[in-house]
């Protein structure tokens, strides 16, 4: 009697614990970023409250890819859930994104971040929605910046020089203005193509650029703040609509707070920038003056390349511009 009621109980036992594992939902959130980068940590403390405050409902793992592209064709086949992928990374199936990064397009943080969250990313997350994702949120990365194997502070410095081209419109825009010799590969290549001497520079915001070889390689970095780059955390959207209310909740309030993020990589820059000087490296800031001088080489070019991109750009475009001047008549420099 004691043993058919032991063997019942563990068939029981047996039975909640398949119906538990069939029941929980699992999630694979997908980064570039560096081990030991204030990056890595946003996505391993989402990674981490969703696991915390979810009961067991849902197991949500960190993934390492280090190319973006093949993260976002991960992605969109569905072999992984959700994504930490920069405008760059996406523009290749959400060609519109990279307008986000347009070289030159902001003057300021505050007018940035205004226009990117009342005008932009409504237009953004419909044009994701149509290629198959859902934008859970943004997350900063911060202000992208040249960087050469020697001091490259003006145009001149690199024209004809190998760069490391992204593979995004607004990349090959920048460079082939300012007059380099643009060599397209993804991020995974640059740092072995800086070792070989395949290219001699490239772009990249400081706080992702100080963790990789790029900084022992090419170790003049130079404050052209020539565009802005953001993360969008997002989700297949077949998988983010298979999700209960409960679950997309969870989510949603697991991801890192955009405000705190930019105020954490702009307070970061500083100390990080202090610590590669001590080390050795260059950190060249630019005047207003100075940094014009590449800007005027780009400008004339930028409604060109939203015509090229076509889809939704010039929608976009024109929010972006109108939010640009509504933020200018509110008072905002």
């Amino acid at each position: 009697m004691l043993m058919r009621n032991l063997l019942k109980l563990t068939c029981i036992s047996l039975a909640l614990c398949g119906e538990l594992a069939m029941a929980q939902t699992n999630i694979r959130v997908a980064s570039t970023a560096r081990p030991g980068s204030i990056l890595m940590n946003y996505v391993d403390e989402m990674v981490s409250k969703v696991n915390m405050n979810s009961n067991g409902a849902v197991k949500a793992e960190r993934l390492f890819i280090q190319s973006e592209q093949e993260m976002t064709s991960q992605l969109v086949r569905g072999r992984i859930e959700m994504a930490n992928v920069s405008y760059t990374g996406i523009s290749a199936l959400v060609p519109e994104a990279a307008l986000l990064n347009m070289p030159f397009l902001w003057k300021s943080d505050e007018e940035r971040d205004y226009v990117t969250d009342n005008h932009a990313l409504p237009i953004l997350k419909r044009t994701f929605e149509a290629k198959g994702l859902y934008i859970v949120g943004l997350v900063e990365i911060g202000w992208a910046d040249v960087f050469c194997k020697t001091a490259c502070l003006t145009p001149a410095d690199v024209k004809g020089m190998k760069v490391r081209v992204a593979p995004a419109v607004t990349s090959k825009l920048f460079w082939s203005s300012v007059g380099a010799n643009g060599v397209q590969m993804p991020v995974s290549e640059l740092f072995p193509g800086l070792q070989s001497g395949l290219v001699d520079g490239g772009d990249l915001p400081f706080t992702y650029y100080v963790t990789t070889p790029a900084a022992q390689s090419a170790p003049h970095y130079v404050m052209t703040r020539h565009l802005h780059q953001a993360y969008t955390l997002v989700i297949n959207k077949a998988s983010w609509d298979k999700l209960s209310s409960d679950h997309q909740k969870l989510l949603l309030n697991a991801r890192p707070d955009l405000a705190r993020t930019r105020k954490e990589i702009a307070e970061s820059e500083k100390p990080q920038m202090a610590a590669f000087r001590a080390k050795g490296g260059f950190v060249h800031e630019l005047s207003a003056a100075q940094r014009d001088v590449w800007a005027k080489l780009v400008e004339p070019h930028q409604q060109k390349l939203v015509d090229e991109i076509g889809g939704q750009s010039g929608a976009l475009w024109a929010a972006i511009q109108k939010g640009k001047q509504e933020f200018s008549a509110r008072g905002g420099k």
